[in-house]
């Protein structure tokens, strides 16, 4: 018997369907005596995505199908094609599914004849004829009706397994628009492009009033991989910014370090971090492994100047110094009656590392990384961990513009 096969790969998602269709042709063959085709599916691995453009955003899980069986055959014959005729005249033509190359060659070359069928050979409107082929190399154009008094071959169960062939080409996301619910994306793409966001356009501070109508962090970066009204110099821009690999990789080292953390978040982004791809539905907490590791780094930084503070000032001493605000925590208020009093703690660091404390009572105090000429009155020396620290009361702040870097 010669054998016919066919492998083609699908979304895994997909593979149910592909079970159920294969075992209804194979019920439906079987009512006519044709053989089954056997049904091998890969395990899961994950290909290339396209989108609509061309463009690969992702990968998706994905199956290899094999469909394998005997070509039905009868006393040498076989049918390995069948020809649709149009009424411009055209004729296209199909393979029968998992055709061996000898035979799908040999209807390549057959020269179809409109309305021609060679076992009645009446002449009449035909929209389909199959193409026959006897294992001594002869080839018959037959009519539907003639297929199975000519070659003993049924018709109705040949048009079943024909629907193999339908598989390999078929939508299997049908009609919803949009990227497959199972597309991931690659880790260190999602970070290389986050980086590539903040250098470019900043980091997103959601209660700053100057990002109220400025998109996230998290949202441009979805919209670099699944936006299709995005432009492409944008998207060349991000691919073309410096630095953004090497971020990346320090970023989802950093992540990684959390990884089985106490802390909940930090956690869940090492785990995310940990694996090769990403669910779009996790893009931002990936995302914000950015604006953490920046923020470690600041800290680090902070604490390693913090090393070299010393006591400014004496006692009662009015002093004024360029500084940076490094912490602002809220404290418990103060009641007065029916009077609540706000407190919060705000703490300043100078270019040398010396560090300034502040408990205001005052309605606004600077933001966390605010550049401001501190002005105050010296209260006291402390000393918080190994940290020198010199108290100040009555305090001026003004805003001063950043030195350059």
């Amino acid at each position: 018997m010669t054998s016919a096969a066919m492998r083609f790969s699908v979304p895994a998602t997909a593979e149910p369907r592909v079970r159920q269709l294969v075992e209804a042709t194979n019920a439906r063959a079987a009512v006519h005596r044709l053989s089954p085709y056997a049904l091998d599916i890969s395990v899961p691995f994950l290909s290339d995505y396209r989108d609509v453009d061309g463009r690969v955003i992702g990968k998706r899980p994905t199956v290899t199908v094999t469909i394998s069986g005997d070509l039905p055959r009868h006393q040498g014959w076989t049918v390995i094609a069948r020809l649709d005729h149009d009424e411009e005249g055209e004729t296209i033509t199909s393979l029968f599914p998992g055709l061996p190359e000898q035979h799908a060659e040999a209807a390549r070359q057959h020269r179809a004849v409109e309305n021609l069928c060679q076992g009645c050979a009446v002449a009449r409107h035909r929209t389909a004829t199959y193409l026959a082929r006897h294992e001594n190399g002869e080839t018959k154009q037959l009519g539907t009706t003639c297929v199975e008094p000519y070659t003993g071959l049924p018709i109705k169960g040949l048009e079943a397994l024909w629907r193999l062939g339908t598989l390999k080409d078929s939508d299997w996301d049908g009609d919803e628009g949009g990227v497959p619910v199972d597309l991931r994306v690659p880790v260190t793409e999602v970070l290389r492009v986050a980086a590539a966001v903040v250098a470019m356009d900043g980091r997103f501070y959601s209660r700053s009033e100057e990002w109220k109508n400025r998109v996230p962090t998290a949202g441009s970066v979805d919209g670099y991989f699944f936006d299709r009204k995005a432009s492409e110099e944008w998207r060349a821009a991000i691919d073309a910014e410096p630095g953004a690999a090497s971020t990346a990789a320090a970023v989802r080292a950093w992540a990684l370090k959390g990884y089985g953390s106490l802390s909940e978040y930090r956690h869940k982004v090492g785990q995310l971090a940990k694996g090769e791809t990403v669910a779009p539905r996790h893009l931002p907490t990936l995302v914000s492994a950015i604006a953490g590791w920046h923020r470690d780094q600041e800290k680090e930084a902070i604490e390693r100047a913090a090393q070299n503070s010393r006591p400014q000032g004496t006692k009662g001493e009015r002093i004024t110094v360029p500084a940076t605000v490094t912490t602002v925590i809220e404290l418990e208020e103060r009641h007065y009656g029916y009077h609540a009093q706000r407190r919060r703690l705000v703490k300043f660091q100078d270019a040398e590392g010396n560090v300034y404390v502040w408990f205001s009572s005052a309605a606004t105090v600077p933001g966390k990384g605010d550049e401001v000429e501190l002005t105050g009155t010296v209260k006291e020396h402390s000393v918080y961990g190994e940290t020198a620290q010199t108290v100040l009361t009555r305090c001026r702040v003004t805003e001063r513009e950043p030195v350059a870097a």
